[in-house]
């Protein structure tokens, strides 16, 4: 096996470790907050961690941690150090593989006590990385040679296309091919985990406490929603809701005070990072302050322009571990609207010009009813919270209905729950009528919508009509009465008899300006 090691890495590898401080001089580490010596896991109802939603589905089926991963977190987490008077110098093991070590900051958290510098030192991966830290030291190699396996020892200077050794006997020997390397003065050489180190500087000796604080990735969140229709007539729900937080990043938290927020910030790219500035004094305020432990329930609460959930106890996060955490008891009155639902597809797009294409219509054909629950997140409802992105599933009892995905939602905004195409219902769309006037400046087109009903229960279907050609049209005829859904959409309320049909027929006029030219 052929080695050739660049100048550059040569140098780099010997600045970490030749900047790594000496067992003489490093600081002590001391305190309850202490992480525990496995990689990665942090312990103490101390360390404060902040989950952001965003990109849960593309973490919770990820394998292994590493930089850039999927998920946002703001980790934030006391440490204490003894410390002499004068020149310190301390550090920390325990970082989870997701961790940004770009933007790691370690504050005082008490005067007299300053932070010079930081490094950071990556614990030794490969043959590669030992090769460059042996250089200067004594080595063992083994090598083949006549077809007979020979054994040299002597000081390594040099990996360059192949290892120089400089022989016990004074010989210098060149060793182009080898079978296995073995470093002899070793001496605690090689960091097997990556660390942070610190330079400290104490006005006096005593025990000093910091906060590092650190963004990684590696943790998401999403919210699930259970919505439950009470039987009897009328539409009432129970709403549960709950925060599912997934835990990849490598590292595990053992009792730490937990913040959900829902929202997205903008993050900025260097290097292959994703970042969220923040300032660590944000992390530090009121970061480790008691709270009652009488109310179980999340606190919501305004943060910044999202919305944050502070949970009242500290929870543990293994790693690999997805971890259900309710968000709010249960509102178990929501008035609510079952709806059946006829669409055509189409989309927002408003046209600069009348569309006077006669195909342009919409889709045409056999078209399924979809089942929808829709109610107002208001109080008026019994609701009135703002309701994180997430999934939300319903039930009619124990019968499973359907699921639907909801964004961000804020407090007196609508909810529209799509659940499924209905079995027992159908319909068909057709187009009728086009005339297009270009004199009197008009479209006139007409439409009939067939639904049918299987079900032993009468039913009423909601017809949404897209009228796409231009903003400015009125229902000038139809079989049942109209309202105007918004400004591209009109929308009928048709009732169905059991076992029959019903046919649906309107015509809508567009009309433009003169100065309009389609």
């Amino acid at each position: 096996m052929k080695q050739s090691l660049s100048l550059l890495a040569l140098a780099c590898a010997l600045a970490a470790c030749s900047a790594a401080p000496s067992g003489a001089d490093r600081a002590e580490s001391t305190g309850a907050d202490t992480p525990t010596d496995k990689t990665g896991t942090t312990t103490g109802a101390s360390t404060k961690l902040t989950v952001y939603s965003g990109g849960y589905e593309a973490l919770a089926g990820t394998q292994g941690a590493s930089v850039g991963m999927p998920g946002y977190a703001l980790v934030g987490r006391p440490l204490r150090f003894k410390l002499k008077s004068g020149r310190n110098d301390v550090s920390e093991q325990s970082l989870p593989p997701a961790m940004d070590i770009e933007a790691a900051l370690l504050q005082p958290q008490g005067g007299g006590v300053s932070v010079i510098g930081q490094r950071h030192v990556s614990a030794v991966a490969g043959a590669q990385n030992v090769i460059v830290v042996a250089i200067g030291r004594k080595v063992s190699v083994e090598h083949t040679a006549g077809g007979a396996k020979q054994t040299d020892s002597g000081v390594l200077i040099s990996a360059n296309n192949g290892l120089t050794l400089a022989l016990d006997d004074g010989r210098v020997k060149v060793i182009r091919s080898y079978d296995s390397f073995s470093l002899i003065d070793n001496d605690n050489l090689l960091p097997r985990q990556s660390s942070l180190q610190w330079t400290v500087n104490a006005d006096k000796a005593g025990d000093a406490e910091f906060l590092l604080s650190y963004p990684m990735g590696g943790m998401a969140w999403r919210a699930e929603y259970l919505a439950t229709l009470a039987p009897g007539g009328g539409c009432k729900l129970a709403l549960d809701g709950a925060a599912l937080i997934a835990n990849r990043s490598g590292g595990a938290f053992n009792g730490a005070r937990l913040s959900l927020v829902a929202g997205e910030p903008n993050r900025s790219s260097n290097a292959g990072l994703d970042r969220i500035q923040v300032s660590a004094a944000r992390l530090q305020a009121d970061s480790y302050a008691e709270m009652p432990a009488a109310a179980l329930m999340p606190v919501e609460r305004a943060a910044g322009e999202y919305h944050a959930y502070d949970l009242q106890q500290a929870v543990t996060l293994a790693n690999g571990s997805t971890e259900r955490i309710a968000l709010f008891p249960r509102n178990g009155a929501v008035a609510c609207e079952r709806i059946y639902s006829f669409a055509s597809a189409d989309n927002d797009w408003q046209p600069p010009t009348p569309l006077i294409d006669r195909d342009y219509h919409g889709q045409l054909g056999d078209l399924p009813v979809m089942s929808k629950v829709e109610f107002n997140n208001d109080k008026a409802s019994g609701l009135g919270l703002p309701l994180p992105a997430g999934r939300v599933r319903v039930f009619d009892g124990g019968d499973f209905l359907g699921e639907s995905a909801l964004g961000h939602t804020p407090a007196n905004a609508q909810i529209k729950l799509e659940l499924g195409k209905v079995f027992d219902l159908s319909g068909k769309r057709e187009a009728t009528a086009f005339k297009l006037d270009r004199t009197g400046r008009t479209i006139t087109e007409s439409f009939a919508i067939t639904l049918k009903n299987a079900k032993k229960n009468p039913a009423t279907v909601r017809v949404t009509e897209p009228l796409p050609r231009w903003a400015d049209w009125e229902i000038v005829s139809s079989s049942l009465p109209s309202k105007k859904k918004d400004a591209r959409h009109a929308e009928f309320d048709v009732a169905v008899p059991a076992d029959g049909e019903t046919k649906l027929t309107y015509t809508v006029r567009y009309r433009w300006p003169q100065d309009v030219k389609p």
